[in-house]
């Protein structure tokens, strides 16, 4: 039994996905805990816009950084890194009391998340023969994604009820509970043989073959719909509980449990997503879940900027499908794709300048649509819904 137990533990697709749980898990503690941080730290709109996406901005110096020195040393040392910072910056960002301190924290834990996003999938895509089992094994590991950020809602929304005042530095060194039990379960992962029978000698020569011209169309294929999606993805994971709480009992805690049923959407849409990669394909998933969560975000913007009186049921309903249609399609797709098309010698580059090329749009998301919402979220999600008409205008034509 414990010989069984070991082996289910150290699967590479078990791993993966509790190291992408980990890893989403914490980039949701923010959206959970900025509101009180706001208040205890007295924050003005920018300043806690600017704490929410540091996360965004440390993963995108984790992202590429990860990828060209995972293609030039190996995967698995490079994916230790990672859970230390979830642990150490998780525990010291729930101890002070100072912004400057906080958002530096944050950011350390951002470098973590784009290690994680970048080399989780490299490996597996180095690992697994069957393309259609990739397909598999990667939809189910991004399933894991969704997941953690229900998690990071749920445990959020109990330690808001019974946290009192210091419910968000509980709920900030969370994330390190589950850092540390994915570092034990990455024990048992070996080397990538793929990679060590293909590895270039230096590092100026992974990024000479990745920069060729002969890849700048495989470059603008998964940078571009990346980026669209994770404007959208990502301000609406970070700033969804502040979204809800004029719906929902106006408190803190009334956003966190809203934003639970709304991320629940993403379960059956994640499953779905695993039923139908191979059947219908990437390309069809990534094109339907771009157009349809765009008519979803946009009659939602567009109701709540004429002013009607929707309840709480509704808004959660609608922004609920446009999480269901994202995590079905280019959720999944915009990761899986890169992982599996690059060559082995440049597979952790390009995964890793894809994400990069998406951590600036989740950035870019968040800081405007953080400024959009000082006067509601209406004209916002006009804007979200926007990027994902553009995304699957993208996909369309690449």
């Amino acid at each position: 039994m414990n010989r069984i137990s070991w082996s289910l533990f150290s699967n590479p697709t078990v791993v993966g996905s509790i190291s992408i749980l980990t890893a989403s898990y914490n980039i949701a503690t923010i959206s959970v805990a900025s509101a009180p941080i706001k208040a205890f730290l007295h924050l003005n709109d920018l300043e806690t816009t600017l704490l929410t996406s540091a996360i965004l901005i440390g993963a995108i110096f984790g992202a590429f950084s990860s990828g060209v020195l995972s293609d030039r040393f190996g995967r698995i040392g490079i994916l230790t890194l990672d859970m230390l910072t979830f642990i150490f910056a998780g525990i010291l960002s729930s101890l002070v009391n100072n912004y400057i301190e906080l958002l530096t924290l944050r950011i350390i834990v951002g470098i973590g998340v784009g290690i994680d996003y970048v080399i989780i999938f490299t490996y597996i895509g180095e690992l697994e023969k069957s393309d259609k089992f990739k397909n598999i094994s990667m939809a189910t590991i991004m399933f894991f994604a969704n997941f953690g950020i229900l998690l990071s809602y749920a445990i959020g929304w109990l330690l808001l009820l019974k946290g009192g005042d210091n419910a968000w530095r509980y709920i900030l060194a969370s994330g390190a509970i589950f850092g540390t039990v994915s570092i034990v379960m990455r024990l048992g992962l070996r080397e990538s043989e793929l990679w060590i029978a293909k590895r270039l000698g230096s590092i100026s020569e992974i990024l000479s073959v990745m920069f060729h011209p002969r890849n700048s169309k495989r470059i603008l294929k998964y940078s571009s719909p990346w980026f669209l999606y994770q404007i959208g993805d990502q301000s609406l994971t970070l700033f969804l509980p502040l979204i809800l709480i004029p719906y929902l009992a106006f408190s803190f805690a009334g956003g966190a449990f809203g934003a639970i049923f709304v991320k629940l959407f993403t379960i059956p849409a994640s499953f779905l997503a695993i039923l139908l990669i191979n059947r219908k394909g990437k390309s069809f998933l990534q094109k339907s879940g771009f157009l349809i969560r765009a008519l979803f975000l946009g009659c939602t913007g567009l109701l709540l900027i004429l002013g009607y009186n929707v309840g709480a049921i509704i808004i959660i309903v609608l922004l609920g499908m446009a999480f269901f249609f994202g995590a079905m399609g280019p959720d999944k797709t915009t990761v899986i794709m890169p992982a599996m098309d690059y060559p082995t010698e440049i597979r952790g580059t390009g995964q890793g300048f894809s994400e990069t090329i998406g951590r600036v749009g989740g950035l870019v998301g968040v800081l405007v649509f953080g400024l959009l919402i000082t006067d509601g979220p209406g004209v916002g999600l006009i804007f979200l819904s926007a990027t994902c008409f553009a995304g699957f205008a993208v996909s369309m034509m690449t």
